[in-house]
């Protein structure tokens, strides 16, 4: 449509599953449109999901609101259905269209695409997702061509030893794709920097778990890659350094949104986080009135949700402004136990405004959470569980408070945890079983995520990652330390705390050295060594929960011993000035770390005492 001909109701930028949902319903209505795509076929997303991919469709549960049709499926016949829907719906489709600005009020948008063509549009949605942003790899030999971020189709690769990076669904798939017939004799790893497959689909999870339990594909968890050789890869693993052979690297390590250009349309984002999402209405609509934004762009790379967001946000350029989501029939009756009857949107609010980790996420990602989450309804004194019960789920306070039981053997002794915190933390990040009693202090509202859910909203919201982190910080230190004090006494250390990985065998501290911090050990282990007629002598094993570095932050001497990473691990580094700041202000804590400082004192002045038998012994 040429520059000057009659204004159309709205441009749909971008043709994956949102784009067209919301060209379909758009033609259905008789809404003047254009759907706009910058290659020369519809949907390239799921156009370049490897050939034979099974697609799913979930939620299994969510109703699907759209008028093209979508069902689990193999990726050709879902192209197929939709390329013959668009065309029987006479959705008016423009290919080999990339919009390079957009300009204008609501009403008046100038949509300008690359070769000089305009389209004027009173409104515009944004539906271009984030698959041509990848996040490339980001260590030496990175720029290596037998590096690739897109698979299309397995089954042209033979006997290769392959390596794909990435946790996510199109990681696993593609792992799986490679290894699915033996005939191509390929040798298949995965690797995955955190533990879990917490962004992945559980069938997925499944089924790579199947292939790793068969032999097919090889997992490495914990592992990241660290240098890219011509047939080779070195890796960083939980116990050091490893070198595999290594023909093709598949990078899967997901992608951003094309922040440049959605800013350059005068839409702001949550935040400068490099993964963050624009700001959105309930309706869509952007900080830029008239501009909407839906699908992955939005957050949303669910197929369903995409298609579903298409199909509402016509209905709201269509007048339609009491539409509630596809979702709300399985919200409500998800919050129907809790008290109050109180509407969706308000319990939604509830959680949102009064859980602190919950504090920045939008009303779609809300949304998305409670599908995964269970609410409950306590009163004063339920048990909500038990010491030593099996459990990794992570629960959080919307209203009321809980009480927990530090004493087991004397159930009266308690510390409270008030609304708006969370609990449970410990067992969602070690695995193990409920440290504590907990009861319901006062009538009680609680959102409980399970390991899965919670471990996703950390690894997707990294807000909700901060103030976890936050949380478990100023317990540990709470912990650790005692002698009464409080989240006030500590509040400086938890504002300074930084998280820092530790590569196994890696110092964290020298012998020697004049650094002044101070360290908890959050997940790992640590050795301390003391350098005796230069050679290493063992002195003492620090696990997860241990604190280190305070003799030279109290005494101001030089480190006495080398700390390092026995495994692979994470610390908490502490300023010592603040420390030393936190010890002035509580004269039982500074009691109790000169006692723990005179400990390690006699440990290094025996060994000093014997260094000359050390030595000989070494040199024997």
């Amino acid at each position: 449509m040429a520059s000057g001909q009659d204004r159309i109701k709205v441009v749909i930028v971008g043709s994956g599953p949102a784009g067209l949902s919301a060209a379909g319903h758009a033609a259905q209505l008789g809404m003047s449109h254009v759907l706009i795509e910058k290659t020369d076929h519809l949907s390239d997303t799921i156009f370049k999901y490897q050939k034979g991919k099974h697609v799913m469709a979930t939620p299994s549960n969510l109703v699907l609101r759209s008028d093209i049709d979508f069902d689990a499926g193999k990726r050709e016949f879902i192209l197929d259905t939709w390329d013959t829907q668009i065309e029987e719906h006479k959705v008016n489709v423009q290919l080999n269209s990339e919009v390079t600005a957009i300009t204008g009020e609501t009403g008046t948008f100038v949509i300008e695409l690359k070769g000089g063509e305009t389209i004027e549009a009173e409104a515009v949605v944004m539906a271009i997702g984030t698959q041509g942003n990848p996040n490339k790899l980001r260590c030496p030999g990175a720029d290596m061509e037998h590096i690739q971020y897109q698979l299309d189709d397995p089954g042209e690769y033979f006997d290769e030893h392959i390596t794909v990076v990435g946790s996510g669904d199109a990681g696993i798939e593609n792992a799986l794709g490679l290894a699915a017939d033996p005939a191509q004799r390929n040798v298949v790893s995965i690797l995955n920097r955190r533990a879990e497959f917490a962004r992945a689909k559980p069938a997925n999870v499944t089924l790579l778990e199947e292939a790793e339990r068969e032999g097919r594909i090889a997992v490495r968890r914990e592992t990241n890659p660290t240098e890219v050789l011509g047939k080779e890869l070195v890796l960083e693993t939980r116990d050091g350094a490893e070198t595999i052979p290594c023909d093709r690297i598949i990078a899967r390590t997901g992608s951003q949104p094309p922040r440049g250009f959605v800013e350059g349309c005068g839409i702001d984002f949550t935040s400068e986080e490099r993964s963050a999402f624009p700001k959105l209405t309930p309706s869509f609509e952007t900080t830029k009135n008239g501009i909407h934004v839906i699908g992955a762009l939005a957050g949303y790379p669910l197929i369903k949700h995409c298609m579903n967001q298409g199909y509402d946000v016509i209905e709201f350029l269509d007048g339609n402004a009491d539409l509630k989501p596809a979702d709300e029939p399985i919200l409500a009756e998800k919050f129907a136990s809790l008290p109050g009857n109180r509407s969706v949107d308000q319990w939604l609010e509830i959680f949102r405004s009064n859980i602190v980790i919950l504090n920045d996420l939008s009303p779609l990602q809300m949304r998305e959470l409670m599908l995964d989450g269970s609410v409950a309804a306590f009163d004063s004194d339920d048990v909500i569980f038990v010491r030593n019960d099996p459990g990794s789920s992570m629960f959080c306070i919307a209203e009321g408070s809980v009480a927990v039981e530090v004493n087991p053997e004397d159930s009266s002794i308690t510390v409270p945890i008030e609304q708006g915190s969370i609990f449970g933390e410990v067992g969602l990040i070690s695995g193990r079983r409920r440290g504590s009693t907990i009861r319901a202090a006062e009538p009680t509202v609680t959102l409980e995520l399970s390991r899965t859910a919670a471990l996703k909203l950390l690894a997707t919201a990294p807000t909700a990652n901060r103030a976890v982190n936050r949380i478990t910080i100023e317990r540990q230190l709470l912990q650790m330390f005692g002698s009464g004090l409080t989240k006030d006494d500590v509040s400086e250390l938890v504002e300074a705390a930084e998280v820092v990985e530790v590569r196994a065998g890696q110092n964290v501290v020298e012998e020697g050295g004049d650094d002044k911090d101070i360290f908890v050990i959050q997940q790992g282990s640590m050795i301390v060594e003391k350098n005796i007629g230069g050679h290493p002598i063992f002195l003492s094993y620090l696990p997860a929960g241990s604190y280190f570095g305070e003799m030279a932050v109290i005494d101001g001497s030089q480190r006495t011993a080398t700390v390092k990473a026995a495994i692979k691990s994470e610390v908490v580094k502490f300023p010592g000035e603040a420390f030393n700041r936190l010890l002035e202000r509580n004269p039982k804590l500074r009691e109790r770390a000169h006692a723990d400082m005179a400990s390690r004192r006699q440990v290094n002045a025996f060994v000093e005492e014997r260094k000359e038998s050390f030595s000989s012994a070494v040199d024997m």
